[in-house]
């Protein structure tokens, strides 16, 4: 873990610490007063290591409580990534030198949401503590790249192999394959996951969702992913995320 995500976890920390201790003054229990009892809502997310999509549905518990489902799918890239272009030509598409797979992340989450600072207003803020744990399905496709090869006239030619640290190396890779290559060969290696986050939900309209959830959280998986060869992979992924999200609430 690089020393940009363990500061910024350590202030998160101290924020939501801050913050829990606000949430334990408030009262427990209030009478569920709102006629809206479900809410959909989705958006895009940002993270240390990549980018996805959310979706969650709620439904009121109490109040101030609802319970959440959600689901996630995100791009996850490792620390040591370097991102090369092809020496033999400029147009060829960049590559990651010794990548063996890409990894995307999908999360089956439940959880608790809590109202800690309610809106009082049209155009107040309200602010609640959200909590998710669940399953983390780690998606391997792996990677391919166009290759020079000599044929049998001794001719050069771009071919598509998938890459091999042993045959591959700099001199001979000329860029990176189409995306979908390799689809085919997807690998799944189960984990679990645990998240804690701030929501922050500013709509004006009160059926509407318009919200940024800022948190931190970690994927853990029973061995090292593959995704880089020569270098040492991860079993534990934390990662600090962003989400934009807009949705509605029903009765």
């Amino acid at each position: 873990m690089n020393t940009y995500i363990i500061n910024t976890i350590i202030i998160l920390s101290i924020f939501i610490g801050s913050l829990t201790n606000l949430y334990g003054q408030l009262p427990d229990s209030q009478n569920n007063k709102a006629s809206l009892r479900n809410a959909y809502y989705g958006g895009v997310q940002i993270h240390t290591s990549g980018w996805g999509a959310t979706f969650t549905y709620s439904k009121f518990k109490t109040f101030t409580t609802k319970k959440t489902l959600s689901i996630e799918l995100v791009s996850m890239r490792h620390g040591k990534e370097f991102k090369r272009t092809s020496t033999n030509d400029e147009r060829a598409k960049g590559y990651f030198y010794g990548k063996l797979n890409n990894l995307s992340l999908l999360r089956l989450n439940g959880g608790r949401k809590k109202i800690i600072y309610e809106k009082l207003r049209k155009q107040g803020l309200q602010i609640s503590l959200n909590t998710k744990y669940g399953i983390t399905l780690g998606i391997l496709k792996p990677v391919y790249l166009e290759v020079l090869k000599l044929n049998g006239n001794q001719e050069i030619k771009v071919v598509t192999e998938k890459y091999n640290p042993e045959i591959h190396h700099i001199n001979n890779i000329y860029g990176r394959s189409s995306n979908l290559t390799g689809i085919s060969e997807l690998s799944i290696v189960p984990g679990g996951n645990l998240k804690g986050s701030f929501i922050f939900e500013f709509a004006n309209e009160r059926e509407k969702i318009k919200s940024l959830e800022l948190g931190i959280g970690l994927d853990v998986f029973y061995k090292r992913l593959p995704l880089m060869s020569n270098i040492k992979n991860n079993f534990l992924y934390p990662s600090v995320f962003l989400n934009f999200q807009f949705g509605k609430k029903t009765l």
